[in-house]
């Protein structure tokens, strides 16, 4: 009987482990599946609040970026302006080398008068919208008084980011020679700005979180620059075929010969904001759609084959116990999200296969205790499959007790105390 119980016991593990094996394999055999091949030399897209890993192909490795660079100049842009080192108004005065940059046949540009003065607003607005080298030049300029100075700030910003392999020249994103009197000396006249996807996505996300009225900007197909009509490059921005109920609205094309075509793309589904980046991809003529092909393929792919499963403020994960309060009249409470939040997982995965597991513990608990007194932290994962973040994200979801908890009586405690000692 008891060889019976045994061999009963070890089938049913054996069941059980095999059971969780195939789920998890076919888990991780569905999003293979699904995920597209994205003709670029890397690419990347993530959710832009959280920095969930969504799709990735050689996102780590340090590529040149050419315009993409644009996006460090306008952040710091932003930030001057919000430390009230800059304002909106504040003029900038065109140099003869910046004016004869911003006439070169070959570059993006908005022609810009020697002596004469232009807005942040208007120099940051050409940025973005229709990527013209001069004008980024022109605010690096006016923010740190050199191009070699703003460069180093480009720099030291990656930084502050927790991007440490940032090679920034200039605050266009030419190669150091293109920049002609602006160049940098004592470097490579090839020389070019280079971010890895994974840290061109993490730069996109903070611009967008920290400052999203950018959108307002980069959304737009033209727009006015002092009376002169200029157009976008992002061919997306009226896409309407990608996935039912998905609106681009930016960020930032970038063309060059080392770089190829590159992309970073935003776009939006019922809330939820993804970013997407595609570097190196085909560029055989100024009117080659690779980038934005394979962008709305990666979008696609997103909003198509995954979804973002949320729970609300106050919601109870599967797989988290119960928080303990030793000294409360019940000693243990549940233990509910803080704010809401959502882990992105294949379409054939449900919320209910959702799980949370305790990464920090809150041992502290003491009664009387208030609802919403802190329980720990934990990690959502589904079926066996932990997500990637982007370097620097907070991947964990915030705990709290989801009743009030009263001190237990002397006597009560008293003989806890007691049945502890046997």
């Amino acid at each position: 009987m008891k060889l019976r119980f045994k061999l009963m016991i070890a089938l049913t593990g054996a069941f059980l482990l095999s059971a969780g094996v195939g789920l998890d394999a076919g888990v991780r055999a569905d999003t293979l599946a699904n995920q597209p091949t994205i003709a670029a030399k890397a690419a990347i897209a993530v959710d832009a609040k959280t920095g969930q890993v969504l799709y990735e192909k050689n996102a780590h490795q340090a590529l040149p970026i050419a315009s993409v660079s644009k996006l460090m100049t306008i952040y710091i842009v932003h930030h001057q302006i919000k430390q009230n080192h800059l304002a909106w108004s504040d003029k900038v005065k065109i140099t003869p080398a910046l004016a004869k940059l911003s006439t070169a046949a070959e570059l993006t540009n908005v022609p810009l008068v020697a002596g004469k003065s232009y807005s942040v607003r208007q120099l940051t607005n050409a940025t973005l919208v229709a990527s013209a080298n001069a004008a980024a030049l022109a605010l690096g300029q006016k923010v740190a008084g050199t191009s070699a100075k703003f460069a180093k700030l480009m720099n030291q910003t990656a930084k502050q980011l927790g991007i440490n392999d940032a090679k920034f020249y200039n605050a266009s994103g030419l190669t150091n020679k293109l920049t002609g009197k602006l160049a940098l000396p004592n470097v490579s006249a090839n020389a070019e700005n280079e971010l890895s996807a994974s840290d061109v996505a993490l730069l996109a996300s903070k611009l967008i979180k920290e400052f999203p009225k950018v959108t307002q900007i980069t959304k737009q197909t033209r727009s006015k620059f002092y009376g002169t009509t200029i157009s976008g490059h992002n061919q997306l921005l009226t896409d309407k075929k990608i996935a039912q109920g998905v609106q681009v609205d930016g960020l930032k094309t970038g063309t060059s010969d080392k770089a190829g075509a590159c992309f970073v793309g935003s776009a939006t589904q019922n809330h939820h904001r993804i970013i997407t980046v595609v570097l190196g991809a085909s560029n055989k003529s100024a009117a080659d759609p690779a980038r934005f092909v394979q962008t709305a393929k990666l979008m696609r792919y997103v909003f198509v084959a995954q979804h973002p499963l949320t729970f609300n403020k106050g919601s109870q994960i599967s797989g988290v116990g119960k928080a303990t309060v030793p000294d409360g009249k019940q000693m243990a409470v549940k233990a509910v999200t803080k704010q809401k939040a959502w882990v992105w997982a294949p379409r054939s995965i449900s919320k209910q296969q959702v799980h949370g597991q305790y990464v920090k513990l809150n041992h502290k608990i003491a009664a009387p205790a208030k609802k919403g007194t802190n329980a720990g932290e934990t990690q959502l994962s589904f079926a066996g499959v932990l997500p990637k973040y982007l370097r620097g994200y907070y991947n964990k979801v915030k705990l709290v007790t989801n009743e009030v908890v009263k001190k237990a009586n002397p006597f009560v405690l008293l003989w806890r105390a007691i049945l502890r000692l046997f």
